[in-house]
């Protein structure tokens, strides 16, 4: 069974091409994009200076050598207009990567065409677009699985294992603190990028889901302002967020735009029985400590073997090449997740904006989830 497959967007979307091109279940057939200069590329077009990078893997021209090194594009069809491409692209499976603001409605319409989607992340701008895409996901006959690239890396795999052996026992208190560079200036505005809740908290939120067992967040808080970057962009520059889940574990989460050092994800999960620390830089490592141990068992994934950058993202893709060869039915617990995460950071979001605790039941209220 051979898929095939068009990727909408290539900017970041570049770096999907290049999983799909590399990948034996996928053909790619089309692609869509307002601009036809990056489909140029493809095709051999020379690129007569840098090119903005958008992805956290590598840069635009390193994936697009990449590409033209398992594909000479000759075949592979063009489109600048969405509708066109679902209706005659010919594609089996849409992989999404499009501004935040696109992904609900784009994978909205791609799954009433029946269509398979991978989008990426976040599932929604809003609780009111997530509802409408959670109802549509779990009613699709296509598979849907969304882009949380983190929980399939190596890294996070791993992790898992050792929460499932029981090694740290109960999941109490969770913490990630992110310390990056500023957005790129396409994205310094919240009506594009969702502001950094949605656009990119979604993540650890997701890994918080993903440790202590799924559950649902029940209050939110978050403090923090626009201090530093000031006239660079208009949403927070850094913030300080608690969750507390129905399971009884509690997760923080500090955020900055203005220290893009290494050790920029740093990440620990404590139980009733032990912890795990560690970090996200090359492929990823952690210690876990555990047994009253006062040393602990150091776990470093190899980078030359295990992607790098967006953690998983290479598993991702492949993943989702399975879901579909298989006939997975993952539509429910994919629809789950990106509801929980959006319900999450809306709360967090709406915390820091007002200044007090966010409740579940506020945010579920305002729009007809179940």
């Amino acid at each position: 069974m051979t898929i095939r497959v068009g990727v909408v967007g290539l900017k970041h979307g570049m770096a999907s091409i290049v999983e799909v091109v590399r990948n034996p279940k996928f053909r790619l057939v089309s692609v869509c994009s307002r601009s036809r200069e990056d489909y140029e590329y493809l095709r051999g077009a020379e690129i007569a200076q840098p090119l903005d990078s958008v992805t956290f893997t590598a840069s635009r021209e390193s994936l697009i050598a990449e590409a033209r090194r398992h594909c000479d594009f000759g075949d592979v069809a063009f489109f600048d207009d969405y509708d066109r491409f679902l209706a005659e692209g010919g594609v089996d499976a849409v992989i999404l990567a499009v501004p935040v603001n696109l992904n609900a409605r784009y994978g909205m319409k791609a799954l009433k065409a029946g269509k398979h989607v991978l989008a990426s992340k976040p599932f929604a701008i809003d609780v009111d677009e997530a509802a409408e895409l959670y109802h549509a996901v779990r009613a699709a006959r296509g598979a849907f699985v969304l882009n949380f690239e983190f929980r399939y890396s190596p890294l996070f795999v791993a992790i898992r294992r050792e929460l499932d052996a029981d090694r740290i026992g109960q999941v109490r208190l969770m913490s990630w603190n992110m310390f990056r560079m500023p957005f790129r200036p396409s994205y310094r505005r919240r009506a594009v990028s969702g502001g950094p809740f949605i656009a990119e908290i979604c993540h650890w939120v997701d890994i918080f889901r993903f440790v202590e067992g799924r559950g649902r967040f029940l209050r939110a808080a978050s403090f923090g302002g626009l201090d530093v970057l000031k006239d660079m962009q208009d949403f927070a520059d850094h913030a300080a967020s608690i969750v507390e889940y129905d399971s009884g574990a509690v997760g923080s989460i500090n955020f900055t735009y203005f220290t893009d050092y290494p050790e920029h994800n740093v990440f620990a999960f404590v139980g009733d029985k032990g912890k795990i620390a560690g970090n996200t830089d090359g492929a990823g490592v952690y210690s876990l400590y555990r047994d009253g141990r006062r040393e602990p068992d150091v776990v470093r994934l190899d980078p030359t073997t295990n992607h790098q950058g967006h953690l998983g993202f290479d598993r991702s893709h492949a993943y989702f090449a399975d879901v579909i060869e298989d006939g997975l039915r993952v539509n429910e617990a994919e629809a789950e997740a990106g509801l929980e995460s959006t319900l999450a950071t809306v709360a967090l979001d709406m915390a820091m904006t007002e200044g007090r605790t966010v409740t579940r039941e506020e945010i579920v209220s305002s729009t007809k989830l179940y």
